[in-house]
């Protein structure tokens, strides 16, 4: 990559609260910030630079995002994609966002969304159970309103039959 243009990389980059990595054509990094290799380990960031991406990096899409920002000639960007890091077990979501820069480079911008994803699925469970407990509450209501109108209804035939009874009686 152009001097000149990893140093813009560097220079914009810093201000990255989010990991960035960027790759030549090939996928290979070129350069990463701090927080990109902390998201490894440390025998896995020493051998970072030079190596291809993939080899640390793998993301459940079905493009390569380097390849096909490069093809359209655009930036790019998938939403809660699972990304595994090597030597770690469990995926994590991510967004993924790249951008060419320079000739036959990409920079891609990696955003942790693990703890907005954990906090969306409370919310949902907490909502379904919800969904739950109101369904219920309208089908007691329903039960306990079909009472009512068989009470009333009831009253209403027992109140007749007492007006034929007074009327027998007193005639």
């Amino acid at each position: 990559m152009a001097d000149d243009t990893l140093d813009r990389i560097r220079d914009v980059g810093a201000v990255f609260i989010d990991p960035w990595v960027a790759v030549d054509r090939s996928g290979e990094v070129v350069d990463f910030n701090p927080h990109f290799r902390a998201l490894h380990n440390r025998q896995n960031a020493r051998k970072l630079q030079g190596s291809p991406l993939s080899t640390y990096v793998h993301l459940d899409l079905p493009v390569d995002p380097v390849a096909q920002c490069l093809e359209e000639g655009k930036p790019v960007r998938y939403d809660e994609i699972q990304v595994t890091i090597e030597g770690e077990e469990a995926a994590r979501p991510f967004i993924i966002s790249a951008a060419p820069v320079g000739s036959g480079h990409v920079l891609l911008l990696l955003r942790d969304v693990s703890d907005a994803a954990a906090v969306q699925r409370k919310y949902k469970t907490m909502l379904d159970r919800e969904t739950k407990e109101k369904e219920r509450l309208q089908d007691e209501i329903g039960r306990k309103t079909k009472e009512l109108v068989d009470t009333n209804m009831e009253l209403n035939r027992t109140q007749k039959e007492l007006m034929r009874f007074k009327k027998g009686l007193f005639g």
